[in-house]
């Protein structure tokens, strides 16, 4: 009997974020189709119900998690779009996401060192995912302060940067110094948050 389409559904996500898992710690070549289905609880047949290819898993794994960070959300009401900015840069530049928190993990700043050795289309999906955050942060910001694209981009570019290196430093002390620092700064591009 052909399992459900519901069925199918939650085995997908079940494959994406384990595999977004796996690849933010192993980099596409340190895992294999065999080490992610085993991962997932699931036999390496099941995976092509799925995907083509391991580098179409890495594509959707990355555009998946991209749309379960808090940044794609939507913006509680009664909440101005100045604290939710201020809320979602504070929890994008702290030790949890750092340490890699499924709610927050961001494929932009995980990814980055691997990203640069993939086909076209991975770059391409990683493009899209940079430029959706700039997009969401500008919408934001726009409505408060009178930052501009070129402040957006810097802002993107310190708090990518500064998850990326805080995940390679080893002293607690060091990477929490870093964090902080970029959200002072980070906050006074935008307008003081």
């Amino acid at each position: 009997m052909p399992y459900t389409k519901a069925h199918k559904s939650k085995t997908r996500e079940i494959i994406l974020e384990n595999s977004f898992r796996l690849f933010s710690v192993k980099g596409f070549k340190g895992v294999t189709i065999n080490d992610l289905m085993n991962n997932c609880g699931l036999t390496r047949g099941g995976f092509y119900a799925h995907f083509s290819s391991k580098a179409e898993l890495y594509r959707e794994a990355l555009k998946f998690r991209a749309s379960r960070t808090k940044l794609a959300g939507l913006k509680p009401e009664g909440t101005s779009n100045e604290e939710w900015l201020a809320l979602l840069l504070n929890k994008y530049l702290s030790l949890e996401h750092v340490k890699g928190e499924r709610s927050l993990s961001c494929p932009l700043a995980f990814l980055t060192t691997d990203i640069n050795m993939q086909n076209k289309e991975i770059k391409a999906a990683y493009a899209d995912t940079y430029h959706g955050m700039n997009t969401a942060i500008m919408e934001y910001a726009s409505s408060y302060t009178d930052c501009d694209e070129q402040d957006i981009l810097s802002v993107t570019a310190m708090m990518i940067g500064a998850v990326a290196i805080a995940r390679t430093l080893q002293d607690q002390d060091s990477i929490e110094r870093l964090l902080s620092a970029c959200r002072r700064e980070v906050g006074l591009k935008l307008g003081g948050i």
